[in-house]
């Protein structure tokens, strides 16, 4: 894709736009259209654009990890909507004007903040960010989640480790061994229960974790 596109025909990674605004796209698909980005003026547009909207959802409720299997079936449905729409909005407006990437969006807004709602409606769930290192904590019925974001590869030969900590105890290992993405992402469920637990803490360990920390942590996150 370069800039040149928009004029030759319809311009239609819309979807892929509305969805990355969303975070619905999979790791892969998202540094894909990241790439994409860089040359792509009408989408860099676009995404701003979105950005706006997915911005304020985060305030009209809890926070909630969608499921995957939920995430792919939106992101279908919002580019077969798209697919759908583009003939009839090419002959109405021309290819520069895209109504059909944005009913796509407004379906898939509507759609997460349904999630967000069915979900919030059974279970009240926490969002802690952590004190040091860019990830997010979140906290239902005692068992938690941790959402990484701009984590650097671990070295070669380690992995990161998720640690629990107690007052007035020393951290504890758990099972909770992970990588990231190319653009330093995870999601990475936190073994066990998390009641009397005051601090959740990362380290870059030796491939196969440690018993006990041997690298300053990277993500603390007080509860």
């Amino acid at each position: 894709m370069s800039n040149e596109e928009p004029m030759s025909g319809i311009h239609d990674c819309g979807a892929d736009a509305a969805a990355y605004a969303l975070g619905a796209l999979e790791p892969d698909e998202a540094e894909r259209f990241k790439v994409h980005l860089e040359d792509c003026v009408v989408c860099r547009d676009e995404l701003a654009a979105f950005q706006q909207v997915t911005g304020a959802l985060p305030m009209a409720a809890p926070q909630h990890a969608v499921p995957r299997r939920l995430r792919r079936r939106v992101l279908s449905e919002v580019r077969s909507d798209a697919r759908l729409r583009e003939p009839h909005a090419a002959a109405r407006t021309g290819p520069r004007i895209r109504p059909a990437w944005a009913g796509a969006l407004a379906g898939a807004v509507a759609v997460a903040v349904v999630v967000v709602i069915a979900v919030g409606s059974g279970s009240s769930t926490r969002v802690i960010s952590a004190s040091v290192g860019h990830a997010q904590l979140r906290i239902s019925g005692g068992h938690a989640e941790l959402i990484v974001d701009r984590l650097p590869q671990a070295a070669s030969g380690h992995i990161y480790e998720v640690w629990l900590e107690r007052a007035g105890g020393q951290p504890q290992p758990t099972t909770a061994l992970f990588g990231v993405t190319h653009s330093g992402t995870a999601d990475v469920g936190v073994p066990g229960n998390v009641h009397g637990v005051s601090e959740v803490m990362v380290t870059q360990e030796p491939a196969g974790g440690s018993p006990h920390p041997t690298t300053d942590a990277v993500i603390v996150a007080h509860l």
